[in-house]
């Protein structure tokens, strides 16, 4: 399924991801895995794809136009909602 807007790819990486590859996320930064899962994202979720669909439309009205720029995006977000998680749960567990 190609997520619309960057809500649903994070909830799908979420769901997608082991607890290994997240954790390697979060040691690693987005640009280690922009060969891997950055080409993943590319390829299935149409951002190379000569029409927009709704995600590649509203990561454009963002400012990214290249597929690199807004898979980069994605994943980027995708790591600040994981720090997010794990100080919640330091939070919690304090």
């Amino acid at each position: 399924m190609i997520p619309n807007n960057l809500k649903e790819a994070i909830k799908e990486l979420d769901e997608e991801l082991s607890k290994d590859s997240k954790e390697y996320l979060l040691e690693n930064g987005a640009l280690s895995v922009h060969h891997s899962l950055g080409r993943w994202i590319r390829n299935n979720w149409g951002l190379w794809d000569k029409e927009d669909n709704e995600l590649k439309s509203n990561l454009k009205k963002l400012g990214y136009e290249h597929p690199d720029d807004m898979s980069n995006y994605i994943i980027e977000q995708y790591v600040k909602h994981l720090k997010s998680i794990r100080i919640l749960e330091i939070i919690l567990n304090a």
